[in-house]
């Protein structure tokens, strides 16, 4: 393996820029049955329950804050359980010693609260060793009903600010599909964060496959209530591409992972998003885009052990004029296929749009994106990113009538709230028949109605609806807001969307250093996108 690592290091350049599809290898094959249930969905359920696999201390790399938001018109009180937690390799002691911390939060009504575990642990330590403080933790957050959501947000030790929505399940087996490990040179390091909120232990198996080669994480123990960070760098170096097959042999546990980076291809920041449980024959990404300075790059695992997935990548473009033909992949058994759609010549001058990945053999797959904003494109030309930051988003594989989304607008340093904004929901109909009537609010407040229809997506400005300066939905090509309120949009707000029918939201977050990109969170029942017609 170390061989095959030394000789990768002269063929990573070519990878990069040879095409734009990058066929990753084989991975030992698994006979566990294939089963898919959304992670993404707050459950309708009298009391929820919310799994924030998690983040680093201060001292690491990726310090953890969770975000608590109440999109309902009563106070909610929550549970959160802070799990501390250790590098896979780490030996017991230090702050393994450290105890699981439970506290109860009030949430005012259409609030949110933010919260740094290490801090509560660090509090809560009893041993002169432990009061350092953690070196990881993980949250759970239980919650009366479903418009409690939470988020986990991650600022990097190298720039940046990740953010994700917590999990709403646990699973026995998760896919990372598109990781990095070059840290030499593009100052890349990526991490896969396990968290078991149960008072048993759990086992996993970890399969990374990467262009330099395979290797294996085997009987990874992950102490009851305790969270493990498994650093994939040290197992796996200097790899462009790398994906991580997680198979909980006992117990069940919550997956993320976490992506750094800091180098002229990769881009700089920090990212995170869910790892993908199970697979589906089809799944949107509502955020995706072309231009100069930014890379987005479209993963698409097959876990069959036997069956060859044919997909179609179908472009959504807002405007109904603009159709373009699919992209089409093969993804063979066991294989990750990677599409830079940056490479693809028909996205030219489209705008941004969303995705729809398409299995068309029903063999179920999985899919996500990321987005990096690279000072050089892949054909060596610098280019001039808008902002040097990258951010990743699983996709989704169901639909929903009502969505919750938060939210926030930047102001320039100026003090006088002037300035441009920039962000944007984006709501997608899945159907291919229907057209879904969608009205939006703002912290409760009614702001505007549209129709959205088959098969389309909108682009609503994130700093119009802030202001709510008109009765109307505002597209993302509004030009920006002359003067907004710093008091309401640094406390942020919440946006909530009801739909006639199922409709699929995402949000694109721009602030003045850092870009986000994540869903919304459902909060009807879903509906699986294969059911819609």
């Amino acid at each position: 393996m170390r061989l095959m690592r030394v000789l990768a290091i002269a063929a990573i350049a070519g990878l990069l820029g040879a095409g734009v599809l990058i066929d990753l290898a084989d991975r030992p094959q698994s006979d566990s049955a294939e089963r898919h249930t959304s992670a993404l969905a707050a459950p309708t359920a009298a009391v929820n329950t919310w799994f924030c696999p998690g983040g680093s201390g201060p001292s690491q790399v990726a310090e953890l804050t969770v975000q608590i938001a109440n999109g309902s018109d009563d106070p909610r009180t929550v549970t959160v359980s802070v799990l501390p937690g250790r590098f896979e390799s780490e030996p017991s002691g230090g702050s393994a010693m450290l105890e699981p911390a439970v506290i109860p939060m009030l949430v005012e009504p259409r609030d949110r609260v933010l919260l740094r575990p290490a801090e509560v642990l660090t509090r809560t330590a009893t041993s002169e060793s432990a009061a350092s403080g953690p070196q990881w933790a993980g949250v759970t957050v239980e919650a009366e009903g479903s418009d409690v959501i939470v988020e986990q947000i991650l600022t990097g030790s190298q720039g940046g600010v990740g953010r994700s929505p917590c999990l709403t399940r646990v699973a026995d087996s998760w896919t990372i599909s598109n990781g990095a490990t070059r840290s030499a040179v593009e100052g890349e390091r990526f991490v896969v964060m396990l968290l078991n909120p149960f008072p048993d232990a759990a086992v996993a198996d970890i399969e990374l496959v990467a262009d330099v080669g395979r290797d294996s994480i085997d009987g990874l123990v992950i102490p009851a209530q305790r969270v493990v960070a498994v650093d994939v760098t040290n197992e796996v170096t200097v790899a462009a591409t790398v994906a991580a097959f997680i198979n909980v042999v006992s117990g069940r546990v919550a997956a993320s992972w976490i992506q750094i980076a800091d180098g002229p291809l990769a881009g700089q920041g920090t990212r995170t998003a869910p790892a993908v449980a199970g697979a589906a024959d089809q799944w949107h990404l509502p955020v995706a885009a072309v231009g100069a300075g930014r890379r987005d790059v479209v993963a698409v695992s097959n876990p069959s052990p036997d069956e060859v997935a044919e997909v179609d990548l179908e472009i959504i473009a807002e405007d109904p004029a603009v159709e373009v033909s699919p992209i089409e992949v093969t993804v063979r058994p066991g294989r990750t296929v990677l599409v830079d759609l940056s490479e693809q010549g028909r996205l030219e001058g489209i705008g941004a749009f969303s995705v729809v990945v398409r299995s068309l053999a029903a063999v179920p797959v999985t899919a996500s994106i990321i987005s990096a904003s690279s000072t050089v494109d892949p054909a060596g030309a610098a280019t001039a990113a808008a902002v040097a930051d990258s951010t990743a988003a699983s996709g989704v594989d169901s639909a929903s009538r009502r969505w919750i989304v938060t939210a926030e607008v930047p102001v320039s340093d100026g003090g006088d709230g002037s300035g441009t904004a920039a962000g944007a929901l984006v709501i997608v109909n899945p159907s291919a028949e229907g057209i879904a009537a969608v009205n939006v609010s703002v912290d409760g407040e009614p702001v505007c109605s549209t129709e959205i229809g088959p098969g389309r997506n909108r682009r609503l400005s994130l700093a119009w609806l802030a202001s709510r300066a008109e009765n109307r939905c505002p597209v993302e090509a509004d030009p920006p807001l002359l003067s907004l309120d710093s008091e309401r949009y640094a406390a942020g707000f919440l946006v909530e969307v009801d739909s006639s029918s199922p409709v699929v939201v995402g949000r694109e977050l721009l602030g003045l250093t850092s870009r986000s990109a994540a869903l919304g969170v459902a909060v009807e029942e879903p509906v699986p996108l294969s059911a819609l017609r």
